[in-house]
């Protein structure tokens, strides 16, 4: 088996500002594999094609990559166009989460961030009309082929892409009503989309990781990297990359049922993206020494390994241990 490159490549090769040249990869077939795997590939496509000239990459592997990124571009925009026909104007708020949120506010471009499926957080009682709107675009209830870690309270699928519709994902209930309260609306996809406030959306993406284990595609940690810098020129309306109050940051994770997730999510975002190491420090919940050496080596260092296969029973272990 060929050699992986490292996570510090990886991450090099994925900045919006990156270094002109870096080494080349163990092997280049094995990093545009794994640079797809993890969601990278339109990243990496954009950098080494258009800012990193003095890079030695061969072409065959520009190539592969630039598919990757015309490929998602035309996805991402397609489930863009249809969320905003089918939920834009129904007069019932809805909630963009994950890639759907972040894909426009904290990337230079739409296909830098893989939007593999459309996630919304609902309110419980909107939920029908919301189904009745997506059965339009013939979206249908289905069942996972296996247990979904999110929990979603709808899974639907058109024969295109999935659509889950959460409408809890706080361990502490009561705090739900005011991610709506605070959401900030996404006027190009119409009058009913919003997103996240930018210190909610910090902390309820640190609870999807901890729902995976951490067993995730690296692009979620670049997810995370730009919403705790909090300067992403896109995000000038609110919503995921603007300004974040780290203080704030830590009282919504008390609120949430979240400071163990976050902890953790931190700690392997700086392994990951050391650079942004200062501003995750002070935003990460103040924890008993105990329950960081617990999360150490339960959780941080396991997430080091970025092929590890996912282990369901094991990520519900995780889950207990991060979520309580």
């Amino acid at each position: 088996m060929a050699e992986l490159p490292s996570a510090a490549w990886l991450a090099d090769v994925t900045r919006f500002d990156p270094p002109k040249h870096i080494d080349a990869p163990p092997d280049w077939d094995e990093a545009v594999q794994v640079l797809a795997h993890h969601g990278l590939a339109p990243i990496a496509a954009y950098n080494l094609n258009y800012r990193m000239p003095e890079t030695d990459c061969p072409d065959f592997a520009k190539e592969m990559l630039l598919g990757f990124f015309q490929g998602i571009s035309s996805d991402n925009v397609f489930k863009f166009v249809m969320l905003k026909n089918l939920v834009g104007s129904l007069g019932v708020q809805v909630a963009m989460l994950d890639g759907a949120a972040f894909a426009e506010n904290l990337y230079p471009h739409i296909a830098f961030r893989p939007v593999p499926e459309l996630k919304l957080l609902v309110p419980r009682e909107d939920v029908p009309m919301i189904m009745e709107a997506m059965r339009e675009e013939r979206f249908v209830d289905v069942e996972p082929d296996e247990p979904d870690p999110e929990a979603p309270a709808v899974t639907l699928f058109n024969e295109r892409f999935y659509t889950k519709l959460f409408t809890s994902i706080l361990p502490n209930e009561k705090a739900m009503p005011g991610l709506f309260e605070r959401a900030v609306a996404a006027k190009a996809y119409g009058a009913s989309v919003t997103r996240l406030a930018a210190e909610d959306a910090l902390v309820v993406h640190a609870l999807t990781l901890a729902r995976h284990g951490f067993a995730v595609p690296l692009v979620q940690l670049i997810d995370l990297r730009e919403m705790v810098k909090g300067e992403s020129p896109m995000a000038f309306r609110g919503g995921p990359g603007a300004a974040i109050d780290p203080k704030v940051v830590k009282e919504r994770a008390k609120a949430f049922g979240a400071e163990r997730a976050l902890w953790a999510a931190l700690e392997i975002l700086v392994h990951y993206h050391p650079e942004v190491e200062d501003q995750a420090r002070a935003m990460q919940p103040d924890l008993s020494f105990a329950s960081r050496k617990l999360l150490e080596t339960a959780v941080v260092v396991p997430a080091y390994d970025y092929m590890r296969d996912r282990q369901l029973k094991a990520v519900g272990k995780l889950q207990q241990l991060l979520l309580g």
